[in-house]
């Protein structure tokens, strides 16, 4: 039997996949700035992919992870090497580079097994470290810390060349990302990883392999983070060391976090949230604040973010999709419940 205020009704979600998709003419109706809104949203979208993996992870799993841009990295230079210097059609390597990458996600998965809280994501700190090193390392097909430049995405005949092009094909894998992300969820998969992130023990009791969710966990989490790389390298044309720091991992944490740990929707509304903040108000309020006293834009986007993280932590814990959540709940019961009105 459904919950009380479980959404029965799921009309609106092919509205706002069309919306989604209509954005694009309207931004180009509104404003002469609208490719620099396409590129702003590409980028949220990218990291949408991601999110929704780390959420999977973090969220439905309750194992920490500070190392998703080296998952990032790997899979976006992967597909680089792949299609441009191995040959390999853009379409397989959508595939391969994802699955390769989750691969990785399971040798990072076996620390997993040992170790948790803050010396799990510890040990995915350092894979972040050695991904970087590797990087630098293999600069005969990496290019090493000078960069790689990369190829325009080319499916079934149609090369994306442009800003406008490339919201279609992130978007598109952000709907497929969130469909799936939201059936697996809803598996025993997903009821598996949520009793493993409750209680270990209890899970262990009911019959659930730690060891062999854990593991898939990760997976899941790497090949969704190589997606997003795949995405990023073919549409950015261009990757380097400076793209994938430690300081992006943190980036992806306080994403979840603001858009609400163990919810698919939040992850992706963290997401956009964090990279419109990013992109749009901050610079707007370092033109505003540089009236008054000289500041850099790092140490504004720094202070702004950690106490956007406080805030959430202590006043709102469950996120923008919890807020969400609880104002619809308040409407549905506000002054009273209307459904037991007159029944």
């Amino acid at each position: 039997m459904k919950g009380r205020y479980e959404d029965e009704k799921l009309f609106w979600i092919p509205v706002l996949i069309a919306a989604v998709f209509l954005l694009p003419f309207l931004l180009k109706g509104m404003t002469n700035s609208y490719r620099y809104y396409l590129y702003v949203l590409n980028i949220a979208g990218i990291y949408m992919i991601l999110t929704v993996g780390l959420d999977l992870l973090s969220g439905y799993t309750g194992l920490i992870s500070l190392g998703h841009a080296a998952f990032f990295a790997i899979g976006a230079y992967l597909s680089a090497i792949l299609v441009d210097q191995g040959g390999l059609p853009f379409e397989l390597s959508l595939i391969i580079a994802p699955l390769l990458t989750g691969l990785f996600g399971l040798v990072i998965g076996f620390p997993a097994l040992r170790l948790e809280g803050m010396y799990l994501g510890l040990a995915t700190m350092g894979f972040g470290f050695i991904v970087k090193r590797m990087i630098i390392a293999l600069r005969q097909w990496t290019q090493g810390s000078n960069g790689l430049q990369v190829s325009s995405p080319h499916i079934f005949g149609f090369t994306f060349r442009n800003d406008w092009d490339n919201y279609f094909l992130i978007y598109t894998g952000v709907v497929l990302t969130v469909v799936i992300a939201r059936r697996m969820v809803r598996s025993k998969l997903g009821r598996a990883f949520m009793a493993i992130r409750d209680s270990e023990r209890a899970a262990e009791a009911v019959g659930i392999r730690l060891a062999k969710y854990k593991m898939i966990s990760f997976f899941i989490s790497g090949v969704f983070a190589g997606f997003a790389g795949v995405l990023f390298a073919h549409t950015s044309h261009f990757i380097s060391t400076d793209h994938f720091d430690i300081l992006l991992s943190v980036y992806f944490i306080i994403m979840i976090l603001v858009g609400g740990v163990g919810s698919i929707y939040g992850a992706v509304l963290g997401a956009l949230f964090i990279v419109l903040l990013d992109n749009l108000a901050i610079p707007l309020f370092k033109d505003w604040l540089q009236t008054f006293i000289t500041v850099e834009a790092g140490d504004i986007q720094s202070l702004i973010f950690g106490l956007i993280m406080f805030l959430f932590i202590i006043f709102q814990p469950t996120g923008l999709y919890g807020l969400w959540l609880k104002v619809r709940i308040y409407w549905k019961l506000f002054p009273f419940n209307p459904r037991k009105r007159f029944s």
